[in-house]
């Protein structure tokens, strides 16, 4: 059995600890600490976590899935649909069951609308992730091809190439939300390109190869980090401080909308996986001193992490209805105790469905045939 990183287990809890950050942040400016710094916390300096958890994925795969040994592509794609093919659909027909329940509209529950909401992973704003890593899995062939050209090319010129070519891809996606005509006329393309950012793998391709490059070489990793970790740290500052100083005088001086720079900052952008990239270089240099039982909490984070993920956007809009009726108007209640409280409540559900969960997916797969 392959051994857990624990490097990369503490990582996992960041990058949830993160997402939650991201998701409360469109409250901040509603919350009783309505303060730019703090938007500037969630919204901004958060967007590491997402790609993050690509980088964890293309680490898991090289590992387990060694280039050496052949990929039984079957076996590989059936474990992979029961670890997270099942979980997405079930979570996503939740959250249209709340959505549906909400709005008293039966109407998304036409066959037609659930395959859409399914295929591009708008059940909720949150879900979309699963469907990447899914394409993710399903072009794992493509990734191993391209894994072997990169290292017969040179590690650091390919990987060079790719964050390049990402870059530009960021860039021309970014630009490209006017479709001409027989583009709006055709339906399912004018989906394809208008919902790219909820399937499309490539916008995240650089960290999840990078994750790969470094389950294939973890020693020359550790040796990297631990001899440039000063650098590193000093690198990390630098762009932490250079995305605070561009969101400051986007929005002091040009009067940005906060939204509006924080679709410019996020993680599909220069500043963002430059930002990305070096936060998963320094925070594993950082988290390297600490062996497994040292952080208690971040490994009880990381590894209810799955579940906190598809439960919390549920509990987020749950607790700020109750508070804002029950408690305090919302616009009185600080976020940073709104933050801790609904991490607390998602981590306590995640290991209520940690414990419930397993058994009913066992007794399902049961039921179901089992083909050789």
């Amino acid at each position: 059995m392959k051994k857990r990183n624990i490097i990369f287990d503490h990582l996992r809890a960041l990058s949830m600890l993160g997402v939650v950050a991201i998701h409360v942040g469109d409250l901040v400016m509603q919350s009783g600490t309505p303060w730019n710094w703090l938007y500037l916390l969630c919204e901004v300096l958060s967007r590491y976590s997402v790609p993050t958890f690509f980088f964890i994925s293309g680490y898991g795969l090289f590992y387990s899935h060694p280039l050496e040994k052949p990929l039984e592509y079957r076996s590989f794609i059936k474990k992979r649909f029961k670890s997270i093919g099942i979980p997405y659909v079930v979570t996503s027909l939740f959250y249209m069951g709340v959505a549906s329940l909400m709005a008293r509209n039966l109407a998304m529950w036409h066959p037609k609308y659930v395959l859409f909401t399914l295929f591009f992973g708008l059940g909720n704003y949150h879900i979309y992730f699963l469907v990447i890593l899914m394409w993710f899995y399903l072009l794992f062939p493509l990734w191993r091809s391209l894994m072997k050209k990169m290292e017969a090319m040179g590690l650091y010129l390919s990987l060079s190439i790719l964050f390049i070519l990402e870059l530009f891809l960021y860039r021309v996606s970014a630009h490209f939300w006017a479709y001409p005509q027989w583009v709006v006329d055709t339906p399912l393309l004018y989906d394809l390109l208008q919902y790219r950012l909820n399937y499309f793998p490539f916008f995240y391709l650089f960290v999840f190869m990078m994750g790969g490059v470094i389950a294939r070489h973890y020693e020359a990793f550790l040796t990297f980090i631990r001899k440039w970790k000063k650098v590193l740290g000093a690198a990390f500052v630098l762009s932490a401080s250079c995305n605070t100083l561009i969101f400051y005088r986007w929005i002091l001086i040009h009067h940005m909308p906060l939204e509006d720079t924080t679709n410019a900052l996020q993680q599909l952008s220069t500043p963002g996986l430059t930002y990305t990239v070096i936060f998963i270089l320094f925070a594993s240099a950082i988290l390297d001193r600490y062996p497994e039982g040292k952080l208690p909490l971040l490994e009880k984070i990381s590894d209810r992490s799955f579940y906190i993920y598809l439960i919390h956007p549920f509990f987020l809009d749950q607790l700020s209805y109750w508070i804002d009726r029950a408690i305090v108007p919302f616009d009185r209640f600080p976020m940073p105790v709104f933050y801790v409280l609904l991490v607390t409540v998602s981590y306590v559900a995640a290991g209520l469905l940690q414990r419930v969960v397993p058994p009913l997916k066992r007794n399902l797969l049961a039921r179901l045939p089992n083909k050789a």
